[in-house]
């Protein structure tokens, strides 16, 4: 559980960081794992550094990282931050190539878009000049969210000029954050292992039930076509059917399946 002064902080600025939050024999599991499921996944597209792999890894083939979602060190807090009824969205393995535009994943007013944390951790050591997460703190709230989106550009400051922090990390290490955190890297290498695991809030008012169900159909309307990384519709699909299969009996996980089908996020299975 968080404590008062991680709740504050992460409220405050928009993150937090878990050191060393895995043990030396989940990174094992972890990373061979996060090979299978890179390896299978891109048979017809062997990674030569040129652009990003990335699959969802919620199937047979990855049952540790499967089981992340469900697991205590990543619900729970993000419970405390989003309630209770929070949904477990994805776990998945990137290999990055490069650096990483100034972005955050959603939009800050919650009657537009819908949001949540994410969960950041890269299996090898990240420092300022090789990939590590950069985040402009407080960025998840306007009025500086806003001010970013209008003006960063017009700065044409490089990636690593931008003020933030520095989020270096070591195996074992993880980072959280709002996604409506503005974040980026820089001088990443041609295969920077990184993992996810993400967490939306169940929205609760009409407007942000709408937001929502605009993010589900803009999801299933693109991911039936090879995603920028080339993965094919049909490994992400039959990675997901497994999931929402739920072989374990998860009562949450059920919780999460029944509420992602009524907001439209696995209309895609059905076509």
């Amino acid at each position: 559980m968080l404590t008062e002064q991680q709740v504050s902080h992460f409220n405050t600025f928009g993150f937090l960081i878990f050191r060393q939050l895995f043990s030396p024999d989940e990174l094992k599991t972890i990373s061979t794992e996060f090979e299978h499921a890179l390896t299978s996944a891109y048979r017809h597209d062997p990674f030569d550094g040129t652009h990003r792999h990335w699959v969802r890894t919620m199937g047979a083939e990855t049952p540790f990282f499967a089981s992340l979602l469900e697991d205590p060190r990543f619900c729970k807090p993000t419970e405390q931050l989003y309630g209770e009824d929070a949904l477990g969205i994805v776990s998945d393995a990137n290999r990055y190539i490069g650096h990483t535009r100034w972005h955050p994943d959603h939009s800050v007013d919650p009657a537009e878009d819908c949001y949540g944390i994410k969960f950041a951790y890269y299996l090898e050591p990240v420092g300022a000049e090789n990939g590590a997460l950069r985040l402009i703190p407080g960025s998840h709230k306007n009025p500086l969210h806003d001010d970013l989106r209008e003006n960063l550009d017009k700065f044409e400051l490089k990636i690593c000029d931008v003020p933030a922090y520095i989020c270096k990390s070591e195996p074992g290490d993880v980072v959280a954050f709002d996604m409506r955190c503005w974040h980026a890297s820089w001088g990443g290498a041609s295969d920077r292992r990184m993992c996810t695991v993400i967490y939306y809030k169940n929205p609760e008012s009409p407007e942000e039930e709408a937001a929502t169900r605009r993010r589900a159909g803009a999801f299933s309307k693109s991911v039936k076509e090879p995603n920028n990384s080339g993965l094919p519709f049909s490994i992400h699909r039959d990675i997901m059917t497994h999931w929402i299969t739920n072989h374990e009996g998860s009562e949450k996980r059920q919780r999460w399946i029944d509420r992602e089908r009524e907001l439209g996020f696995l209309d895609y299975l059905q076509a």
